[in-house]
């Protein structure tokens, strides 16, 4: 059944479709960097991998380039079709395509400072960068309910959850990494989160119950969320309106948590390098400006009965009751009526975990085998890369991969590395395929140009 089409022409459905990627991984999918020699960028998946030379490593802004990833549980082909240069978008099948646990996710970094000092054992860094994820969760069934209303829920309960999560915030890190011996490396990171905005929704539930005859109609709600954000949510009629000052918004430093990181790599055999890493092991302490909001309510629609009206003159009681239009609305708004308070909360951040292996297949080849896990908002994800890894001399370095990941196996992984006198020029992805937006499940990126001076032997 198509429940809306919309006649868009093709430029602003292609727009409109980029602004939702743009917008919609608590998950950055960096797998294909891990192995990719000569990477400095390798260095903060496991800060026990060396991989390159040079004495100073330097990102700045802009020249840093940055990593952003979004991936989902269906691809936009199940949303709708472009037919005739436009737009048609079928709920309907929409529902019959996807699962029944849906999720949209995405994470961008933008780094802004790193500075690496070397010797021949060591490395002291130091990084600065802008961190910003979202993630929300939906089930098959709140798309049923679009599609085709209560009709299909008579008799039975409807229950639906919708989750969602967003976080911004800056990431201060101080790294130390050693090598230890011929076949020990170790390394790690602290860091300093300041948090400036947050949405965590820790429980939103609707509940619809619909007679047999559709003699009566109950609907009920129960939700719970946790905001730190620029403005109030509860937008209270004595309350002056709040105004968003830029400056404070990325100066505050209320908002502290702590985070780190550790990585160790192991030669195992002269041509087998075991390694392993946890990455982002922390949260934030939110408390200023925060809101609890809250609601729970339930209203119960009986109907008009119109013979009433019909044979009688109705009355302005007849009209105030809650069977009339008014009515009715005093009703829904009793049962979104929001109640807030302060109080300071907590929420994690993503963490993942590293697992590789790299087997020398001759000087200038490497096979790599990667599984990476992700735990974030109570569930874990996991991703299985399988890749190839050329290294020609210091100048010049290719990775290509296989990424299984989410249900999703259309995943081919590039990663190549060209460096220039000082001046090295990266780029990476896990998903070439998703150049075409309408079939790709995910999308995700890294680039940028890093700046390396001198050489450890």
């Amino acid at each position: 059944m198509i429940f809306a089409t919309m006649n868009i022409p093709k430029k602003i459905a292609s727009f409109l479709i980029f602004l939702f990627v743009i917008q919609a991984t608590g998950s950055s999918q960096d797998h294909i960097l891990y192995f990719l020699e000569n990477s400095p960028q390798s260095n903060f998946l496991n800060p026990a991998r060396l991989t390159d030379r040079s004495k100073v490593f330097i990102n700045l802004p802009l020249l840093a380039g940055q990593s952003f990833s979004f991936t989902n549980s269906f691809s936009f082909h199940d949303l709708g079709v472009i037919e005739n240069n436009h737009l048609k978008i079928d709920v309907g099948n929409f529902y019959n395509q996807i699962p029944e646990k849906n999720y949209l996710s995405e994470n961008m970094v933008l780094p802004l400072l790193v500075f690496q000092l070397r010797t021949k054992r060591r490395i002291f860094s130091f990084n600065i960068s802008e961190n910003q994820i979202l993630r929300t969760r939906f089930d098959a069934s709140l798309v049923k309910l679009i599609d085709k209303g209560n009709y299909e829920f008579i008799n039975q309960p409807f229950s639906t959850n919708f989750d969602f999560n967003f976080l911004h915030y800056r990431k201060y890190a101080l790294g130390y990494s050693q090598i230890i011996n011929g076949k020990w490396s170790i390394g790690g990171n602290l860091k300093i989160l300041t948090g400036f905005s947050a949405v965590d929704v820790i429980r939103s539930n609707i509940g619809i119950e619909t007679g047999s005859n559709l003699e009566q109609i109950t609907i009920t709600t129960d939700g719970e969320y946790n905001f730190c954000l620029p403005f109030r949510v509860d937008q209270n009629e004595n309350r002056a309106p709040s105004r968003f000052n830029s400056l404070h918004y990325f100066t505050n430093a209320s908002n502290l948590g702590l985070a780190f990181d550790a990585g160790v790599r192991y030669q195992l055999l002269p041509k087998l390098e075991l390694s392993a890493s946890l990455i982002d092991l922390g949260y934030i302490h939110w408390k200023n400006p925060v809101e609890n909001v809250s609601h729970h309510g339930s209203f119960t629609w009986k109907g008009i009965d119109l013979a009433n009206y019909l044979n009688t003159d109705p009355t302005e009681e007849d009209y105030n009751h809650s069977t009339s239009a008014k009515g009715i609305l005093d009703s829904i708004r009793n049962l979104i009526s929001l109640t807030s308070n302060s109080n300071p909360f907590n929420t994690p951040i993503p963490t993942k975990v590293f697992l590789g292996a790299s087997y020398t297949i001759c000087p200038v080849l490497k096979a790599g085998l990667l599984d990476q896990l992700l735990f974030y908002d109570s569930q874990i994800s996991n991703a299985l890369t399988l890749s190839g890894n050329l290294q020609l001399g210091q100048i010049f370095s290719l990775s290509a991969g296989y990424t299984l990941t989410n249900k999703s196996f259309k995943n081919l992984a590039l990663g190549t590395l060209l460096k220039l006198g000082p001046l090295e020029v990266y780029f990476a992805t896990d998903n070439l395929l998703a150049l075409n937006l309408a079939d790709s499940k995910s999308l995700n990126f890294q680039c940028g140009i890093n700046l390396l001076f001198g050489k450890n032997d």
